[in-house]
């Protein structure tokens, strides 16, 4: 299974790399977009300089592991967050008579390599955050070494959310309108503590939408603020749990989707 995902992959790869230019092009703009974000971040901050008592660069962190982490989920997986399409126009019905699985054919059917700039501009203000921190005196060995556990952790978080996101359109026919919810409005979240928002929003947050085990409980731990020392597990946990759950979501809401035709 693993040998034919590397293999439908890379053909994928290949089709997209005809258009080099296109590539270098996306990828830079979408990096750019998601820089001048932070730039807006770091005005703020620097204005009032902290928030909720994290400065710019405990802020960083935050930013750094969200965006690179919604910048994997949306490289490895443009199709699922256009689920939509599928479902609605009946393209879905055409995966379920292949010999493999639907969830392997819509993730390696296209490959969004645009991200790659999101990915590079997080990974670059994570830089930045610890380069900070170093000219402050302040250790930032673990938070090296942990932060492509959250990274990795993150990807996962914001795929698990997306792929049930998708699931329950097989009931309603839409998931567009959805992702405001699932994706985007989680994403701009977590690049704040979460002990800025109210206390149902927090409860959200690390329940039905978990973002905040993939950055701000491991960061309460590493930056001192006060958690436990297993908050940084939290990160894998969360994700493993999280896929778990949404890949059973999904497995049901194949067993109950009815073609357009039927």
């Amino acid at each position: 299974m693993l040998g034919l995902y590397r293999k439908l992959i890379a053909a994928s790869i290949r089709a997209q790399m005809q258009y080099k230019m296109n590539f270098i092009t996306s990828a830079a703009t979408t990096g750019m977009i998601m820089v001048l974000d932070f730039v807006v971040l770091s005005a703020i901050l620097h204005r009032f300089d902290n928030v909720a008592g994290w400065n710019i660069y405990e802020v960083g962190m935050l930013y750094g592991i969200s965006s690179t982490s919604v910048s994997l989920y949306r490289l490895f997986a443009p199709e699922l967050h256009e689920f939509e399409k599928y479902v609605v126009h009946g393209e879905f019905d055409q995966m379920l008579i292949r010999p493999v699985s639907p969830l392997m054919l819509l993730l390696t059917r296209n490959l969004d390599l645009s991200r790659i700039g999101g990915v590079v501009q997080g990974v670059a203000v994570l830089v930045v955050a610890l380069a900070g921190f170093a000219a402050e005196g302040r250790p930032i060995g673990w938070l090296a070494l942990f932060s492509p556990v959250a990274i990795m952790s993150g990807g996962v978080i914001y795929f698990s959310m997306a792929l049930a996101s998708a699931a329950l359109s097989f009931w309603t026919h839409q998931m567009k309108d959805m992702l405001t919810f699932t994706i985007y409005a989680p994403a701009n979240a977590s690049n704040y503590p979460i002990s800025l928002y109210p206390g149902w929003l927090k409860w959200l947050f690390f329940s039905a939408l978990p973002i905040a085990y993939m950055n701000y409980l491991p960061m309460l731990t590493l930056l001192g603020k006060g958690g436990g020392w297993y908050y940084p597990l939290a990160a894998p946990v969360a994700a493993t749990v999280a896929l778990l759950l949404a890949r059973a979501f999904w497995n049901t809401g194949i067993r109950h989707y009815h073609s357009t035709g039927s």
